[in-house]
């Protein structure tokens, strides 16, 4: 889920935060983190040095708090900075379980390529052979849109966030309070996105689009007889011991420690309280819950090989080029099937990023999985907040890199 300059809301999906939104009381100034709660519990060091002073300038363009952590062959480093209570200055947890928004993409992506693998499943399989009439009406048509399509957002499908009617609690703050428990299936939200015509063709461009993973949900569902929770929960979350992860469904609660997440509305001054919401809206394009300890054990597992058979793998960095927001935040990004690769001075790096209610993570890693960080802030954002966490990234990602790591162009 993130927040488009075309709508003014958070919606979910990757693109940039916004800098369109009315303006935000009780910018938050840096804040020392209490000297009981100096250490994270989970043996990962607190960090100073360039790791901190990063946070410090994320936190300085406005969020309300942030916390990173980085994953190098040399071990592990966290920082923190901001409050995890608005009005308070209570630190944000070390070990916080936050709403990752669609950074879930990479986990159901990484699922529909194992099918692939398994033979259960095609790349080239029409959502009209495994899903019939679900995709029509208003030019959408599913027998000219594919699994691959889908994962890597050249379907042409509109993206349901974006219609107003639909998503009202994405608007105002009233409406957020009235809808914010609202269950959505995932046949309800394509239905919303067929209300309107395709942006394009099928493979003929890129356009961030939330409704082809909740076509693959349904895919996923129907080739396996289980959910994507259930199938997320089963091969990925499990094996490889993410015990701070959970799929939610309808729960609108975070459990166990966590910040507080807030965003502005154009009816209300200040900062509004959006942390507990269904997030079903979300589904398996944004509804994960995750520490950022998981999210770096996760994106280090795929790159090394743990998830994906090599064909798989490689099909999954097959990119095409970005468009739109995306590009824009991330000059030269680049997609493949539920990974983005994003350029960098000592080559480029591999990830996803995301944007939901309150929570905004950026998640990436080195090709060899060997260095890896994830960053959350909560509250608001704004292009010099990205532009502060790429330099982040740059920095935790870059250093003792080998060539090589570009990605493998393709549709």
């Amino acid at each position: 889920m993130t927040l488009s300059r075309r709508t003014v809301v958070t919606a979910l999906g990757l693109t940039a935060v916004s800098g369109g939104l009315t303006a935000v009381s009780g910018a938050l100034p840096v804040t020392t983190p209490a000297a009981a709660d100096s250490r994270p519990a989970d043996g990962g060091l607190q960090a100073g040095g360039w790791l901190q002073a990063d946070v410090d300038a994320v936190a300085a363009t406005g969020p309300v708090g942030v916390l990173a952590r980085v994953t190098t062959p040399h071990g592990t480093r966290t920082a923190r900075a901001g409050t995890a209570v608005l009005g308070t200055d209570r630190p944000v947890p070390w070990r916080s379980r936050m709403r990752v928004g669609s950074t879930t993409k990479a986990f159901t992506a990484t699922v529909v390529l194992q099918l692939v693998g398994e033979g259960r499943l095609s790349l080239d399989d029409t959502v009209e052979r495994r899903l019939p009439g679900l995709i029509t009406g208003n030019g959408n048509d599913g027998r000219a849109i594919t699994v691959r399509h889908l994962l890597q957002h050249t379907s042409g499908l509109y993206d349901y966030p974006e219609d107003a009617a639909g998503m009202p609690q994405l608007r105002t703050a009233e409406a957020f309070r009235t809808h914010r428990f609202r269950t959505y299936s995932a046949a309800e939200l394509i239905a919303i996105a067929l209300r309107h015509p395709p942006e394009f063709p099928p493979g003929t461009a890129f356009n961030y689009s939330n409704t082809g993973y909740q076509v693959l949900s349904l895919i996923i569902e129907k080739v396996t007889g289980e959910s994507w929770e259930q199938q997320v929960t089963r091969r990925i979350i499990r094996p490889l011991g993410l015990r701070g992860t959970t799929a939610p469904g309808t729960d609108p609660l975070i459990h166990g420690p966590h910040p507080r997440g807030y965003r502005p509305f154009p009816d209300e001054p200040g900062l509004v309280d959006v942390t507990d919401c269904d997030q079903t809206f979300g589904g398996a394009a944004g509804a994960l819950i995750a520490t950022l300890a998981d999210v770096n054990s996760f994106f280090a597992a795929l790159q090394r090989g743990d998830l994906l058979r090599p064909a798989e793998q490689a099909e999954m960095h097959r990119t095409v080029p970005t468009a739109g927001d995306v590009a824009e935040a991330w000059p030269g990004s680049r997609y493949g099937l539920g990974l983005m690769w994003t350029p960098s001075p000592d080559g480029g790096y591999w990830g996803h990023h995301g944007d939901t209610f309150g929570f905004h993570t950026r998640a990436a890693t080195t090709l060899d999985g060997r260095r890896a960080f994830t960053l959350v802030w909560t509250g608001p954002g704004d292009e010099a907040t990205d532009a502060a966490a790429n330099t982040l990234a740059a920095h935790a990602l870059t250093a003792e890199r080998g060539d090589g790591d570009g990605p493998e162009r393709g549709q």
